[in-house]
């Protein structure tokens, strides 16, 4: 009998660390699941906000195919998030005439965002952003932009590709998202080719959650 009490002992013990263990797993899983359940970003409610505050243009001249002229964008990046903390990945952005062809070019530095916390970022657009490769404009694009010029106004939009990653504590979510922004309209003064206009109301792109 005392020869037996050790190996009932140890299988005892086996046992116990064995449920022990599966509890402990179990547990680990179950509060897993509920964090991620709770502190996902939701389609409804996407964390990552932007505002367009202001856009300029100098310099335009569409007899040198735009390569000295710039446009100054300032676009306000908030985390409204109360808990999750956001990193956007290094991207570069395109200026649009006429919704769909490229003219200009802009490189965004890789930034952090906080729980509830926001930065105006100014994006300078320049045939410098786009390196090597500068987009083709088309002829009759740049007919259309200097027929706006001679009108005083000129309406662009900015496009983005962004790689934003949530996270908090060792929980994390990967997104690609394209945002929406709506068509910006910049009057320029006479024969100078520049101009600007500061929002009175930001333009809000759109957000869409992408997996």
């Amino acid at each position: 009998m005392a020869n037996g009490e050790p190996k009932s002992y140890s299988s005892n013990l086996q046992l116990a660390l064995t449920i022990l263990g599966t509890v402990t797993g179990m547990t680990i899983l179950i509060v897993g699941i509920t964090m991620a359940s709770t502190y996902a970003p939701k389609p409804h409610q996407q964390p990552l906000i932007l505002k367009i505050h202001s856009i300029s243009v100098s310099g335009l001249n569409v007899s040198c195919f735009l390569t000295s002229t710039r446009w100054n964008i300032s676009v306000l990046f908030a985390n409204r998030h109360s808990v999750l903390e956001m990193s956007i990945h290094s991207f570069e952005s395109s200026l649009y005439y006429n919704h769909s062809n490229p003219i200009s070019c802009a490189f965004v530095e890789a930034m952090h965002l906080g729980p509830k916390k926001q930065r105006l970022v100014e994006m300078q657009f320049n045939s410098a952003q786009c390196g090597d490769e500068q987009p083709y404009v088309d002829d009759w694009v740049l007919e259309g932009i200097k027929e706006d010029e001679e009108k005083g106004e000129i309406r662009f939009v900015v496009g983005m590709k962004l790689r934003v990653s949530y996270r908090t504590g060792i929980l994390g979510w990967d997104y690609d998202l394209k945002p929406d922004c709506p068509e910006l309209h910049v009057e320029l003064l006479p024969g100078t080719g520049n101009g600007g206009v500061t929002f009175d109301h930001p333009k809000i792109c759109f957000v869409q959650l992408r997996n």
